[in-house]
């Protein structure tokens, strides 16, 4: 006998309710066919929810979603290796389909409108992702604090973050040969306070540190190109961290872009470079110290002096001299600095 039977009024030639029956009123014929529809349907809501429990489970007790997803700082004490992606702008879409080449979905000041600015930011940010994916000794962390007081408090660095994990960089990728074991989301960490390049790399420095539990022995840096002698040179001798221990991976925007490449390298060498050469801390002149203040619009105060104590007195170091005290990345390493 089947379960279901075929209820249409003439099925196989013949009517469905041979007389004698007694005749049953259409409101109870459709009340009783609703309720073996909701019996049905919840059946098999039920069946579903069994099946998805069970394929969960399996995954987690073999360790998928537990190399995936989950993070775990104490499996990172091994690490050495700072790859530091530097945020420039905040992501305001709530759905990412255009991110890549719509400005809207962004918060960009007037002159970064119209340069075609988005595929440059994504390429840092792929770029960040395949450095920590071929090297399992990285933390990966994106920097950038809550630096636009009309885009709320959103940071630079979770807006790095989302997007990575939009375009499913983590791991393995059908467009990108990542080894097998390159748990990048596991090695991925947001830094959510600096409101500058300086800061960027420094309170990276600190956050590697808060993180795998000791400071890095090697960073690299990835940016715009125009950006390796303040990064390279000025920021990396402030904070005396070897030269032979520092790279700088530069992404300049493609050349059928949009993008003023002459008029960007000489913003930053009048903006940026030649206050950081006079005031290498960027706490002296008035305008890098009106910068971090205008970029922190929501007043927060940053958490390295508690976390990051035997650099108290570099991250309170205000130049203009280069600090002289002892460093812990100075001391393990006898390399020029």
């Amino acid at each position: 006998m089947h379960a279901f039977e075929d209820w249409s009024p003439h099925a196989h030639g013949k009517e469905l309710f041979p007389l004698p029956l007694p005749v049953v009123s259409k409101r109870a014929f459709w009340m009783r066919t609703a309720q073996i529809t909701t019996l049905v349907l919840s059946f098999c809501t039920a069946l579903s929810g069994i099946i998805c429990w069970r394929k969960f489970a399996e995954l987690a007790q073999s360790g998928i979603l537990e190399d995936s997803v989950h993070f775990d700082a104490e499996k990172l004490r091994n690490l050495s290796h700072l790859v530091l992606v530097a945020g420039h702008a905040v992501v305001m879409a709530d759905s990412l389909e255009h991110v890549l080449h719509r400005d809207s979905d962004w918060f960009l000041e007037p002159y970064q409108l119209h340069q075609d600015l988005p595929e440059a930011l994504v390429s840092h940010i792929h770029a960040g992702v395949r450095l920590a994916a071929f090297d399992p000794t990285a933390l990966l962390i994106f920097s950038g604090g809550q630096t636009r007081a009309a885009a709320g408090p959103r940071d630079e660095g979770w807006s790095y973050y989302r997007l990575a994990e939009h375009f499913s960089w983590w791991g393995l990728s059908s467009q990108e040969q990542f080894p097998a074991d390159a748990t990048v989301a596991q090695r991925t960490v947001t830094e959510d306070f600096a409101l500058d390049s300086f800061q960027n790399l420094m309170f990276s420095l600190c956050r590697f540190k808060e993180v795998v539990g000791h400071y890095p022995e090697r960073i690299t840096v990835v940016s715009f190109g125009f950006k390796k002698h303040r990064f390279g040179d000025l920021h990396r001798k402030a904070l005396r961290f070897p030269s032979s221990r520092f790279s700088f991976v530069g992404i300049q925007p493609p050349p059928k872009s949009r993008f003023d490449l002459a008029r960007a390298e000489q913003g930053e060498l009048q903006n940026s470079v030649s206050l950081f050469e006079a005031d290498p801390y960027g706490c002296r002149s008035q305008v890098l110290v009106q910068k971090r203040k205008d970029r922190n619009p929501f007043q927060r105060t940053n958490p390295y002096l508690l976390s990051c104590p035997e650099i108290k007195q570099l991250l309170q170091w205000c130049g203009p001299d280069i600090f002289p005290g002892p460093l812990p990345w100075s001391r393990r390493f006898t390399t020029e600095e």
